[in-house]
């Protein structure tokens, strides 16, 4: 095309380029899986390895058409067939388990020092802080638009559940006095507010727990913790 760059011969690959090729190689994987009988094959072979025949007969698949399904996870990397060497004429079906950890790769951000935000700083963002210092071992800190006077009893309750000590108390967000280097809103109302930070911010949109009893105490916890945990894949990522 005129006005293209010609390609560079040996050129190092760019991170650009690298990364279309990461994401390629995951599309690839995902369009071997997309179809239900070579799914079913994949899964057959989560704990142990199989022949072509034991694999027939668990999957209802002809002969013709489980070699055409073996072959196209094969070219993903997902399996690989490997000789007996008990009886040369057998082969076995192997299951390549850490293609299946690259299906899903999480974004690298950079998280250090994160903020945590609610609105009253009273359940929510103090149990996300607490448990950001716990799964990473880096600090945290949280905060509020309009601070309650004391933590929740129920969240210190839910807290010391899960061996957490909520030992902060709440404070507003004009009270920050580190700049964090990512602020993470968990409640609706504080995304609406804004951060005063420049630095790059999320949302969780947390069902206040507040005015509910433990159960919604217990549902908000674990929805923070999910989420907590993927952020902390993300920055080891980074």
């Amino acid at each position: 095309m005129i006005g293209e760059r010609p390609a560079m011969s040996g050129a190092p690959e760019t991170a650009g380029e690298r990364a279309a090729g990461e994401r390629a190689a995951r599309a690839a994987l995902h369009h071997a899986l997309g179809d239900e009988r070579r799914l079913s094959i994949v899964e057959a072979l989560h704990l142990t390895d199989r022949t072509p025949s034991e694999l027939a007969a668990l999957t209802g698949l002809g002969s013709n058409l489980l070699a055409f399904h073996l072959r196209v996870l094969e070219e993903a990397g997902l399996v690989i067939r490997t000789p007996s060497e008990a009886d040369g004429r057998r082969r076995f079906v192997r299951l390549q388990p850490d293609r299946l950890r690259t299906l899903w790769l999480p974004p690298a951000l950079a998280a250090e020092a994160v903020l945590f935000i609610c609105t009253q700083n009273a359940a929510r963002s103090q149990l996300a802080a607490a448990l950001w210092e716990r799964v990473t071992g880096r600090p945290a800190s949280s905060a509020g638009t309009e601070p309650a006077g004391e933590v929740h009893p129920l969240a210190v309750a839910t807290a010391r559940q899960h061996d957490l000590a909520l030992t902060g108390t709440p404070r507003h967000l004009a009270e920050v006095v580190d700049a964090p280097d990512l602020v993470v809103s968990v409640c609706d109302r504080a995304r609406e507010v804004g951060s005063p930070f420049p630095a790059p911010t999320l949302h969780w949109s947390i069902p206040d727990p507040v005015g509910g009893g433990p159960a919604e105490f217990e549902r908000a916890f674990a929805h923070i913790a999910g989420r907590v945990e993927l952020l902390a894949a993300s920055a080891r990522a980074a």
